[in-house]
């Protein structure tokens, strides 16, 4: 299989927004029993991040499921900062969680 190219930063962000507007937020079952708890980190400070958040590093390949991971650099909802990697579902219209930092 091909890999599909991945999205620009400004394309990312632009299209996680839409996603959060109309679309849905998935978390990996790392996320929630993991990664979130750790950080004491709820759905809405992964949420806020994604909204307000922005992408610096170049996207990642995730084998496991064939598609581009974004890293989200923001601060939650208590403007403590945190990352969220997060892989676009267009097919979807979702937003996948793989961890949260």
């Amino acid at each position: 299989m091909t890999r599909p190219a991945s999205l620009s930063a400004d394309e990312a962000k632009e299209k996680i927004r839409l996603i959060l507007a109309q679309g849905k937020v998935e978390l990996s079952y790392h996320c929630k029993r993991d990664s979130m708890p750790r950080r004491s980190v709820t759905l809405p400070d992964i949420v806020n991040t994604l909204q307000t958040g922005e992408i610096r590093r170049a996207p990642e390949w995730d084998d496991e499921r064939d598609n581009w991971k974004y890293r989200v650099e923001g601060v939650d909802t208590d403007d403590d900062d945190l990352a969220a990697i997060t892989i676009i579902i267009e097919a979807d219209f979702t937003l996948f969680i793989v961890t949260v930092f």
